[in-house]
This record gives C-alpha cells, structure tokens and sequence, in this order.
C-alpha cells in the first residue's frame, strides 16, 4: 500500500507564506479530506504532495522515500492528482483523455496492452462514461468532463488518489456516486 505523509512542511508563492510547518500522514486504505475555508490553502498542499509544488521547508515521504527523490514516472504510477481545474486539448475523447492516465504504466513507444485496455474500459464503466467516450471534451457538459477526468485519475490504476474538489459541476445523484 501507498504511504504519503508531510513532515514539518511549509509552502510559499513567492515570498508569501501559505502553508507553514505542517506535519500531515494519509492513512492506508482510507478517504482523507483536507476541510477549509476557501483560500485556506487546501488546494496548494494537494499540489505539493504530488509533487506538483516544491515545498519551502520540510519534506514529503511517498513509502518512506522523498518524494523529490523519485522520478515523475514512479510517482505517476503510485498517486494521481485530479486538480480542481484541469486543461487538456478541447478536441481530445473522453477515451483518449483516460489512456493518457497508462501513460506512466508503459514505455515510451510502446503500444497499449490489453490490460490497459480493460482498466481504461473499467474506468469509463465506473464512471458511466462509456458512452460518452467517443465525445470531445468540448461536447461534454461540466458534470460531463468531470467525470472524465475522475475516469483518467481512476485509469491511472495508483492505490493514491488526490482529488481537489472531486464533485465541482457534478449533479446531487453524481455527487453521491463519487464519493461512494
């Protein structure tokens, strides 16, 4: 399992202060929720744990090791980050934007396996987005895309999912769904 925890972080933009000395442990196999006011910074220690941010002070340990210390690529296969506004190309597939989340699970020319397939399958299903995966990103209502981009996060297939306002755009019955 996927250990993730911050020791006496401290996070800045520029010379203001956001974060400041933080101690934080996300317990195995359990939902973690990060609770605050808007601007509180919730969003900027998300950035930080998946390595999306340098911490000004402290220090990140993905399974007891900085985070720092490994490569993008063993990051993206044991944590995926769903920020709370993702871009991608307008003109990508709901398909297309899921296999983007086995890109860490392959070498650089090599083609999709069948077990890429079925997780990009399972992860469209789960998110009742099979149906929607020929459409554009741009043809998708917000709750739509949203559920595209959680269906990515899911086919990345990592024991760690940081997602940063999961249930924006999406409808009461979907906001359940998610959260369940």
């Amino acid at each position: 399992m996927t250990k993730l925890t911050a020791e006496k972080l401290s996070i800045s933009y520029d010379s203001t202060s956001i974060i400041n000395n933080i101690d934080l442990h996300i317990p195995e196999g359990k939902i973690s929720i990060i609770i605050g006011s808007n601007g509180c910074g919730k969003s900027t220690i998300l950035r930080s744990l998946a390595r999306l941010l340098k911490p000004t002070q402290g220090c990140i340990y993905l399974n007891g090791k900085d985070i720092h210390q490994h490569s993008s690529k063993e990051v993206a296969k044991q944590l995926a980050i769903l920020p709370q506004s993702p871009d991608a190309p307008e003109d990508l597939t709901v398909k297309e934007l899921c296999y983007y989340g086995r890109h860490p699970h392959k070498g650089l020319f090599a083609r999709y396996s069948n077990e890429d397939h079925k997780i990009v399958s399972d992860a469209l299903k789960s998110t009742k987005m099979e149906y929607l995966s020929d459409r554009t990103l741009d043809a998708l209502s917000g709750g739509q895309r949203q559920r595209a981009w959680i269906a990515m996060a899911l086919a990345q297939g990592t024991e760690l999912l940081l997602l940063d306002e999961p249930t924006t755009y999406l409808d009461l019955a979907h906001q359940i769904e998610v959260l369940e």
